[in-house]
């Protein structure tokens, strides 16, 4: 069992390495932070933002008021954060270690599927809270499972993610007078799919996934919310809470025994009535709709996911647009037209101005569909320039919308600023300033940017009220700017600025919804949802009338019109999703000027509710009795759950009983997990503890562990203790890839002879910028590398050495088909002084960790730990290709197929040190001037299981070349467990 107690020993000293890649700072270490108390909920929040804290302390006592006549187990107390670190709309909630929200309190973007917002804070914790009440009942047989093993039993948070999303989008509404199943947006995705009968594509499995197709993450939303205002039209809204506590006593996974008790059929049934009457709903608003003629509109082809936010050059010549592919990665594109007279349809030319992807970002945990980074391009009056947005990280924890300009003759981008927290830019006409919408935690500014300095000079011209959303600014001449201004209410009107007098007036009052104002050449183009659908309209140059210039089934965003050929391109809802689609002008022209009037699909079933007066109350008395003290992080540090699993023995006679709990404080400012083992094959019991600690700029991370193994036979117990400490500094101003580990650590083994200790300092530097997302069945471009090295200080009765490890990936694609990629991997470990072999590392026989960026020594098609020594070096290729996406499951089955994919291997290592002979039973010395190599190819089948696991199974067919028991093939399979 050398090979076993080798891999134990390198495993402890790359722990700290692997810490960093879940040690994500939460939030700035500077923030003084605040904690106010009511009667069921802890609102954390920055000391700065008291006036934030109030008021989501009052909408979550409203929530509290209203939701508790739908569900009946309710928490003593919930803990929520509001934590203004990012311009990315969403949150998230569970109820492990304990009860408690994560809001982002960014007011959403008008292109966002959250744009048809009210009262968002209200909207918001809500749909939150709704989760933590969804959560929170164990009756039955899971009782006393929670009484024994803590907040761990929460059998609902396994339920699909349509059931858990959809109550919440459900409720969201019902409670408001807002929310999803009353938007534009999501209306017009369903009209869309209804035109094409592409909605019939869409069962219940597949509305439990996020897939690289339309609706992408949208799905378990809109499905499930259209399932749960089906379930409540048909049964009351009494369902809610008694599907939720019938569920909350059974086993999880075994879900529909409740619905065809409570609903008279299972859910894939409910599912296709569902369906049905969406469907019928639909079709009813379209047949309105189509009372005037419908406007006609070119759909270019491409290959993108989506294609949004056209801007034309001043002089006619370039078409900018937005484009996201199936992997996620947004990009601006420049098309450029030969010819005057030539269409942008027909332009071949396209620059790709910026690539942004998103899934390099560190994963943090979200509820809601995905938001974009880059939303606004505007022209400079030169036409050689743009500017705009994009959400980029600021410093290592805060990720913030900054703006940026392109030049078309030099090629390059320069950022404008940072850390401004501005979005939506648009140009004045003289190109000396940039009016923006300046974000901050619940509120929304009217800023602008003076460029004519060294350093632009922030302003800020209009502060609306808490909760206000300003969009879209832009410059209709030197002095006057226009923008549009929603309101808590849910109205939305077309504001007009001036800047010498600093008043502003509102602009077509008539109209409702007014978004995404253009100044073109024929006048102001924007869109409104008058006729309850997003259509485009014109104003004349005067800014006195306006009229219809689409009529449409689904909806337009925003557009832009060519001042060369009088063409619209507007961002249209299609069954695919967002495209940029070009109307004639004889079609956009003879709009007739009153369009067909709809309501929204849903709207007989959500009353508008007038301001609930009792709620209200009842929340600013709970508010009022209220205390307000300095946050503090330890009474949340107990432990509040326990998790048993059992697992095979290193004995190979018994197994081992394992039980682990972990806590964090709100802020994570401190954090930790706890294991414990009993090994009945050994009889004797491991433990092991890390903290991290995030109080300070410097994070300090510890860890200690005693662990029980033997060699060879269990008479031969060896007993390993360790201890280190480690702090992390930050290395942002390096890359936002970087990371650094400086610490100390100390090793001792004690067998049946003797006792080894090794003490000394360490350094670990990393970087990394590859990912995967959406379509890609793995990383298509960026890599890695790390170098780290471990002194063990000499003194008496320590072992002397250095050692050093170093390594890296590249991944590679260009040139190859779509989505098949080449990975190349290279680690190695290098000791200076001659010692045992025991003390390097050793060969692992499967990849458990795909891509990880942590040393994996790999070889595959021998044993495990069949080749180690002090000194090894590991080489692996594989090329990666798609083979089927599959996307299917059966009903309400909690197991999702996702996709096929395979790839080519092939394996290296050579070390000083040892060969294990499985065939003489004995160790062959070896060194590097020998090497062992392997071939194969695997299949990769990726799969929803549980409803939340992402979970691969892999099947291998390997050629050992240089093995002692000869090259024949070995089968091998792994359970890989990913982004989870």
């Amino acid at each position: 069992m050398q090979k076993r107690l080798v891999y134990l020993l390198f495993t402890s000293v790359c722990f700290f390495f692997s810490l960093h890649s879940y040690a994500q700072l939460e939030v700035p270490s500077e923030i003084q932070w605040k904690t106010l108390t009511t009667p069921h909920f802890q609102i954390i929040f920055n000391a700065k933002q008291q006036d934030l804290g109030l008021l989501y302390a009052e909408k979550l006592e409203k929530a509290y008021s209203q939701l508790r006549s739908y569900f009946r187990s309710l928490p003593e107390t919930t803990v929520v954060i509001i934590n203004d670190k990012t311009d990315v709309t969403n949150g998230y909630a569970t109820r492990i270690p304990y009860p408690h929200i994560m809001a982002y309190p960014v007011l959403p973007g008008p292109t966002e599927g959250l744009a048809d917002t009210g009262d968002w804070a209200f909207e918001l914790l809500a749909h939150e809270y709704t989760h933590i009440l969804n959560f929170e009942p164990a009756n039955g047989v899971m009782k006393p499972l929670r009484a024994v093993f803590g907040n761990i039993i929460a059998p609902n948070i396994l339920l699909p993610q349509w059931w858990k999303e959809g109550l919440a989008v459900e409720m969201e509404t019902r409670l408001g007078n807002h929310g999803r199943l009353r938007s534009y947006y999501q209306d017009a995705a369903i009209r869309a799919m209804v035109e094409d009968q592409s909605i019939y594509d869409f069962d219940i499995a597949e509305a439990n996934e996020v897939l690289p197709t339309w609706p992408e993450g949208m799905r378990p939303y809109l499905f499930g919310s259209l399932m749960w205002s089906q379930m409540m039209a048909d049964k009351g809204t009494e369902i809610a809470g008694t599907l939720n506590e019938e569920q909350g006593g059974r086993v999880p996974y075994f879900i529909e025994a409740p619905a065809k008790k409570h609903l008279g059929q299972s859910y894939p049934n409910e599912y296709r009535l569902m369906m049905q009457e969406t469907v019928v709903r639909a079709q009813d608003q379209m047949k309105t709709l189509r009372e005037a003629p419908l406007t006609t509109v070119i759909l270019p082809k491409n290959s993108f996911t989506s294609v949004s936010a056209p801007a034309i050059s001043p002089d006619g010549k370039h078409l900018a647009v937005i484009t996201e592919d199936d992997a996620n990665s947004r990009a601006i594109r420049i098309v450029t037209r030969e010819k005057d007279e030539q269409s942008f349809l027909d332009a071949k030319s396209a620059d790709t101005v910026e690539k942004f992807n998103e899934a390099f970002e560190p994963s943090t945990p979200k509820d809601g569909p995905p938001t974009g980074s880059i939303q606004r391009i505007s022209w400079f009056p030169n036409s050689d320039q743009i500017v705009y947005d994009k959400i980029d990280y600021t410093n290592r924890i805060e990720r913030y919308s900054d703006l940026y300009v392109y030049n078309l003759n030099t090629k390059k981008t320069v950022p404008l600023t940072k850390g401004l927290r501005g979005r939506e830019p648009a140009v004045s006409p003289d190109g000396a300033a940039v009016v923006f919408v300046k974000l901050e935690g619940g509120r929304t500014r009217l800023g602008l940017l003076r460029l004519k300095s060294s350093q632009p000079l922030e302003e800020i011209l209009f502060s609306p009220e808490l909760q206000e959303r300003i969009s879209y600014p832009l410059f209709w001449d030197q002095d006057t700017v226009l923008f549009s201004l929603r309101k808590i209410d849910g109205s939305e009107q077309l504001y007009r600025y001036s800047l010498s007098s600093k008043k502003s007036d509102v602009l077509f009052p008539e109209y409702k919804n007014i978004r995404f104002a253009k100044k073109t050449s024929e006048g102001l183009l924007f869109t409104s949802g008058q006729n309850g659908v997003l259509n485009l309209y014109l104003a004349d140059k005067d800014l006195h009338k306006a009229r219809p210039i689409s009529n449409t089934l689904t909806a337009f965003f925003t557009g832009d019109i060519d001042p060369l050929r009088k063409e619209i391109f507007a961002t249209h809802m299609t069954s695919q999703g967002l495209r940029v689609a070009a109307i004639a002008p004889e079609s956009w022209q003879n709009t007739p000027a009153s369009l067909p009037q709809i309501s929204p699909l849903m709207a007989d079933r959500y009353q508008n509710i007038s301001t609930n007066t009792a709620a209200a109350s009842e929340a600013q008395q709970a508010v009022g009795q209220a205390q307000l003290e300095d946050y503090s992080p330890y009474g949340y540090l107990w432990p509040q759950y326990w998790l048993p699993f059992m697992s095979g023995s290193s004995s190979e006679t018994g197994v081992v009983l394992t039980a682990q709990t972990s806590g964090f404080d709100p802020l994570k400012k401190h954090a930790y997990s706890l294991l414990g083992s009993w090994d009945t094959g050994l009889n004797r019991g491991s433990i092991e503890g890390s903290y991290l600690n995030q109080v300070t700029s410097l994070p300090t991370a510890a860890q200690v562990f005693r662990r029980s193994s033997y060699l060879g036979t269990v008479a031969n117990e060896i007993k390993d203790f360790g201890a280190a400490l480690a702090v992390l500094p930050d290395m942002f101003w390096v890359s936002k890839y970087t990371n650094l580990q400086v610490g100390w650590q100390y090793l001792e083994r004690e067998t049946t002879s003797n006792t080894t200790k090794r003490t000394g300092p360490y350094v670990m530097l990393s970087h990394n910028n590859y990912f995967q997302s959406g379509a890609q069945i793995s990383p298509e471009s960026g890599g890695g590398a790390y170098l780290g090295a471990y002194h063990y200080i000499p003194q008496d009765g320590y072992l002397n050495h250095s050692q050093f490890v170093t390594g890296g990936e590249i991944y590679l694609s260009k040139y190859l088909p779509k989505h098949h990629a080449l990975m190349l991997r290279a680690n190695g470990l290098y000791t200076p002084e001659r010692i045992s072999s025991f003390y390097g590392a050793s060969t692992e026989s499967l990849v458990f960790a795909p891509d990880s960026p942590l040393p994996q020594y790999i070889l595959r098609g021998y044993k495990r730990g069949q080749v180690f020594g002090r000194n090894l070096v590991t080489f692996n290729a594989e090329y990666r290709l798609p083979i089927a996406n599959i996307y299917r499951g059966s009903g309400t089955d909690p197991l999702f197929l996702r996709r096929l994919s395979g790839a080519l291997i092939a394996d290296g290592a050579a070390a000083d040190g040892a060969l294990v002979n499985d065939k003489d039973l004995i160790y062959e010395p070896i060194n590097m001037k020998q090497s062992f190599w392997s071939g194969g190819m695997e299949l990769k089948l990726e799969t929803t299981l549980g409803y939340v696991l992402p979970v691969s199974l892999v099947i291998g067919y390997y050629i050992p070349f240089n093995a002692p028991t000869g090259a024949s093939g070995v089968v091998a399979s792994t359970l890989q467990i990913s982004g989870f």
